[in-house]
């Protein structure tokens, strides 16, 4: 992988020669609680958190800390308030451990008395908060290497979706120079390379063409570096085959229709949505989850050139519809319907999940924290919602109004269906569209646009998002949702 999170491992406090120690403190009716393990650390070390408390210095709500100088250590001593310990303990530690990450090497977590929930989400939130981007710098500032923990936890699942969020935040935010389809189909291949059982397919732009991929072609012909469809097979079981599907545009500058330019600096994370199906795909397979699973990325860089597709250009997809294209702008969704289509009619899909930087309205509708949720399916809902409130990955249910399909064929003059349809209400129709090429199967589709590029969502951002880049939203909350559905 591009960035390694820090190691995890278990360690007594007395045989901890670091000088950082994390003290969590919880409430009870808006008090702190000194459980016996805090009562043991302030005897031996003379924290006197007794007498700091009394003074009303420290309170224990979520996110307040103090620090404590004793015998050469430094104690953080954190409160997590009283409700929902899981998100309170991701984002306390996300944010303590972001203001060490370049400072030590090594940090103590004393994780002793919370439950197996929260100390989990302590341990995940510290090590997304440690998270940097610095392959591409000469300078690398990051000094932490271990973080050490008092509390029997399952490391190597804490360890596999840590590095399936760093994976899908390495993917989305490299620059398309660095990262353009043919290079991702390689680092895919060597990502996999060692896990017996994953296999990598890469379907180049040739053989795109020769087995009409229309989408693909169409809107990744415009750049040098041309179009490719890299397939994961994962077999974890022999049941019919779940496939995940994501917007792989390694950088959309519109096309023909060009985008403004305070809004295409961003672009580059329009593969936001393959990056995270990738990061859920290395968990899946990295924990061994027993689900026979295909996932497909369509990766594409969308510019204008002499070769380029245009506006009123009919294409054939792969499943033989005919798209009449009045904006080469609306492109994520030719890439997708093509590889949506292949996945239900060439792999027999009995689920397929999609993710996508799709729409600006989603944006509009929901902010940037929020994904729409759409599908017609009631149990995948309450799936993806139930996924969603583990993670702390937003979504928002979103409807399928069957009398906006009247704006595919309104205005497409020419072809069959019209891409970009309808200005108001464009997530919807988007949906719409997409479902169009699932041909029956059943089908979950997250708008992503909003916290799959992150930094829109400025202050209310989670203190685990890394600052000014995209989180890797999705690759945790497609595992959760995976997992429940396999057990």
């Amino acid at each position: 992988m591009f960035t390694n999170p820090p190691a995890i491992a278990k360690k007594a406090l007395e045989d901890y020669t670091g000088k950082i120690i994390v003290v969590p403190i919880m409430q009870k009716n808006e008090k702190p609680i000194i459980t016996k393990t805090i009562e043991s650390i302030d005897k031996k070390f003379g924290l006197e958190l007794g007498k700091i408390i009394e003074t009303g210095l420290f309170t224990g709500k979520k996110g307040e800390t103090i620090d404590i100088y004793r015998e050469g250590k430094r104690f953080i001593v954190a409160g997590l308030g009283g409700k929902d310990l899981e998100d309170a303990s991701r984002r306390v530690f996300a944010k303590i451990i972001k203001q060490l990450v370049e400072k030590e090497k090594e940090v103590y977590l004393v994780l002793n008395d919370l439950g197996d929930g929260p100390a989990r989400e302590a341990v995940i939130g510290a090590l997304l908060g440690a998270y940097k981007l610095e392959q591409f710098k000469n300078e690398k500032k990051r000094k932490l290497e271990t973080i050490f923990v008092d509390k029997d936890l399952p490391i190597s699942e804490i360890t596999a979706i840590v590095e399936g969020i760093y994976l899908a935040r390495d993917v989305a935010n490299s620059p398309p120079n660095e990262l353009y389809p043919e290079k991702l189909s390689q680092y895919v291949r060597k990502l996999f390379s060692n896990i017996s059982n994953v296999e990598v397919e890469v379907k180049t732009y040739e053989q795109l063409v020769e087995e009409g991929f229309g989408g693909i072609i169409n809107v990744g012909k415009g750049s040098v570096h041309k179009p490719a469809l890299i397939i994961i097979r994962y077999k974890g079981s022999d049941n019919k085959p779940l496939a995940l599907v994501g917007k792989t545009l390694v950088f959309d500058a519109g096309g023909i229709n060009l985008k403004p330019s305070h809004s295409i600096t961003s672009m580059k994370l329009d593969k936001a949505g393959g990056a995270a199906v990738l990061g859920a795909t290395w968990i899946i397979a990295k924990t061994g989850l027993p689900v026979n699973l295909i996932t497909l990325l369509p990766a594409a860089i969308n510019v204008p050139s002499g070769e380029s597709y245009l506006p009123s250009d009919v294409i054939k997809m792969w499943d033989g519809t005919k798209v009449e294209i009045t904006n080469t702008d609306a492109e994520g969704r030719l890439v997708l319907a093509d590889a949506i289509a292949y996945a239900a009619k060439k792999y027999d899909a009995d689920l397929i999940i999609e993710l996508s930087t799709l729409t600006g309205a989603i944006v509009v509708a929901l902010g940037g924290l929020i994904a729409g949720l759409f599908t017609r399916d009631e149990e995948l809902r309450k799936l993806i919602e139930q996924a969603s409130k583990k993670t702390g990955e937003k979504v928002w249910y979103m409807p399928m109004v069957d009398e906006y399909k009247v704006y595919m064929t309104k205005n497409a003059k020419v072809g069959d269906i019209d891409n970009a349809g309808m200005r108001w209400g464009g997530a919807i129709y988007a949906a719409l569209f997409l479902e169009k090429f699932t041909h029956g199967k059943r089908f979950v589709h997250l708008d992503i646009a909003g916290p799959g590029i992150g930094f829109e969502a400025g202050p209310a951002a989670p203190e685990y998002w890394p600052q000014g880049l995209g989180p890797g939203f999705g690759a945790r909350l497609i595992f959760e949702a995976v997992k429940a559905l396999v057990k």
